[in-house]
């Protein structure tokens, strides 16, 4: 399912080579199935970097890469913030980075204006002791409901930064909520000509939000 909205936003990426970042890839499914994806399928020449902090995840990772002659990836063992300097990818993507490990590769991936963000969410635990609003004591009293109010809440607010940001963002089904509850893909493209002033207006909304 999330090689068909890598499919439904093809056009947005550039002619020529691509780059693209798995940031917190751990055993990198995902990288390589877009990999192929793009060599094989779309007969693209591609970079992929995929970016973790387990070091035996990135050795067997790279091994595998190796293995398949993939050459085109790399990985490293690094904090997703340590990107190799003056690479910009065209596209970031991130399955399942937990908590706020999404947040920070959202926000490294606006700060390095990639062209497309696709991501999806997981453990959203930040907001759970977080919200004391009273007028919303009858669903936070209870811990079920309380934790679908604050995954909704912290992924209706990475939207609004993203699109903060200088990006048309959306939230998805990525697949049948019966194989995994973590099935939220929030997909931003960033948006050529948007003005100061606009950006300002979104950027108020989204303090307004928090």
């Amino acid at each position: 399912r999330f090689l068909e909205y890598v499919e439904d936003i093809y056009d947005k990426l550039p002619e020529g080579a691509l780059t693209v970042f798995d940031l917190c890839c751990g055993k990198s499914y995902l990288s390589f199935a877009v990999y192929y994806y793009l060599t094989d399928i779309k007969h693209r020449e591609v970079y992929m970097l995929g970016a973790d902090l387990k070091r035996d995840v990135i050795a067997w990772c790279d091994s595998l890469a190796k293995k398949l002659s993939y050459s085109g990836m790399t990985f490293i063992c690094d904090d997703v913030t340590n990107t190799p300097e003056g690479e910009v990818p065209d596209m970031v993507i991130s399955l399942h980075a937990c908590d706020v490990a999404t947040d920070i590769v959202i926000k490294k991936a606006t700060d390095l204006h990639t062209g497309v963000i696709l991501s999806t969410p997981c453990c959203h635990k930040y907001l759970n002791d977080k919200v004391t609003a009273e007028s919303l004591s009858f669903v936070t009293e209870f811990p079920q409901p309380r934790n679908k109010l604050c995954e909704a809440l912290t992924d209706a607010l990475r939207l609004q930064r993203i699109r903060a940001r200088g990006y048309k963002v959306s939230a998805l089904e990525l697949t049948d909520p019966e194989n995994t509850p973590k099935n939220t893909l929030l997909k931003a493209i960033r948006e050529d000509g948007v003005t100061e002033k606009e950006l300002q207006k979104r950027k108020e909304e989204y303090e307004r939000s928090l």
